[in-house]
């Protein structure tokens, strides 16, 4: 019965009650391999890194050759980007088992040139099984998409992204088309016909907080940016994307909302109090919250949708926005694979989305100006001393030189793909990347002015 709860917690993303639950059951099963799972599941969440370590290791003793066990520990390897560690895990798998697919992605995630001549024909082969599972194929896909591209074979890169986007979002259907409906249909409803109640009635648990917001599109800079912020001020914390915001949203969202046929007619009210509680609850996981002048760092992209909630429960909020030419949004986003973004998986979507956003980003920039900093992914990667210190002015934090030198850190834990590229120095972007992919989107030009605007 507590196991099960302690499940549902987790679910939930309630993590220090699971934490307290699957404690108290490991005193009386110190040997236990699914509790030690979960609770190094837990502490991962809660980037605790040392105990999830401790705890799946504990599973080891138990079971020494658990492929489950042995990818969380490379991935945990990975974040911290102990890259020879990670690599001696994956290839500690694939000498178990060649089948395990998530092993050579997480190859290709480490370094591509890791991915041999071998590897390759294994890909092919799990690629070729008609009785693999979903996940197998779609990240197989991906990685063949990969070794096309590096071959510089355009057409088969894009053939086999296309095969591994659709079984992606198949493999989460249900869940994709509720959360397609939410990002496209009724955030655009309601975004700027919010009225608070109970306002006087917030315990304003975040008064000595300095939050900041990172938000956008994906792969605009965004994980340089928060590396920038946490390598430059000890008193910092980051919550990565955690999601938190939208999730005390939804906490409050009428069933009726989410009806297809749903029309916005009146405002949205949304008790302030009850929203307060909610993120509190949240953030408090990853902190006492209690550190005076803490700041503290949000890079849950989305959150451009939720601007207004966010200032009514931090007033002094400042949002960075990261961005870069959108042609080249769409060509990186359709190229990564972003399984928690329903929309990420269909050119015609990511345009959809972005022309949204475009909309939403640009009536906060005029509605809150001063609270809002754009930060080109050009310009940051051409001139990072300038831009660095601007996000720090923007930010009132104080500057100095170690903001610029976060990949010599060796407390760095990253959870997006581009955790190893942040293990060097800034490298100059290289922009119009979406020309040799143009012929993808340019119908959508009449559709979508932007397309078909000079960069």
């Amino acid at each position: 019965m507590e196991l099960d709860f302690g499940k549902r917690l987790i679910v939930q993303k309630n993590f220090r009650d699971a934490e307290t639950i699957f404690l108290k059951l490991l005193k009386n099963e110190r040997e236990s391999f699914e509790i030690n799972y979960f609770l190094g599941l837990i502490y991962f969440e809660l980037k605790n890194t040392k105990k999830s370590f401790f705890h799946y290791n504990e599973c080891l003793k138990v079971k020494p050759n658990s492929i489950k066990i042995l990818l969380n520990l490379a991935n945990l390897e990975q974040n911290l980007g102990n890259i020879e560690k990670a690599k001696e895990l994956y290839l500690k798998i694939l000498n178990f088992d060649k089948n395990v697919i998530r092993a050579y992605y997480g190859l290709y995630l480490l370094d591509p040139k890791y991915i041999d001549k071998n590897h390759h024909s294994n890909i092919l082969e799990i690629n070729n099984n008609i009785n693999a599972n979903i996940v197998d194929k779609f990240l197989s896909n991906f990685l063949l998409s990969k070794i096309e591209k590096r071959e510089k074979k355009y057409d088969l890169e894009v053939k086999y992204l296309e095969k591994a986007h659709q079984d992606c979002f198949k493999s989460r259907n249900d869940y994709n088309l509720q959360s397609q409906h939410y990002y496209t249909s009724i955030i655009s409803k309601y975004f700027n016909k919010l009225t608070f109640s109970d306002s006087g009635k917030k315990k304003n648990y975040f008064s000595n907080l300095l939050p900041i917001f990172i938000i956008g599109l994906p792969r605009s800079g965004s994980t340089l940016t928060e590396a920038l912020l946490t390598s430059g001020h000890s008193n910092s914390i980051s919550f990565g994307e955690s999601a938190v915001i939208n999730m005390a949203i939804l906490d409050q969202l009428p069933k009726e909302y989410f009806n297809k046929s749903f029309h916005m007619e009146k405002e949205l009210v949304i008790k302030s109090n009850e929203l307060e509680k909610f993120i509190y609850k949240k953030y408090k996981q990853f902190s006492s919250l209690s550190d005076k002048d803490l700041i503290v760092i949000d890079k849950s992209l989305e959150n451009f949708l939720n601007i207004e909630f966010i200032l009514e429960i931090f007033p002094n909020a400042k949002f960075l926005h990261c961005n870069r030419n959108l042609k080249d949004s769409v060509i990186a986003i359709y190229q990564s694979l972003l399984p928690e973004l329903s929309w990420t998986h269909k050119i015609e979507d990511i345009l959809y989305y972005i022309n949204n956003y475009l909309k939403i980003i640009n009536f906060f920039k005029k509605k809150y100006s001063e609270k809002i900093l754009d930060i080109s992914l050009e310009k940051l990667t051409n001139d990072k001393e300038k831009v660095s210190k601007t996000i720090y002015e923007f930010c009132n934090l104080q500057w100095d030189s170690k903001t610029l030198e976060f990949y010599n850190r060796t407390d760095l834990d990253i959870r997006t793909t581009s955790n190893i590229q942040l293990r060097t120095k800034i490298r100059e972007y290289d922009y119009e990347k979406y020309k040799k992919y143009y012929y993808l989107f340019q119908n959508f030009s009449e559709k979508f002015n932007w397309i078909s605007d000079e960069y």
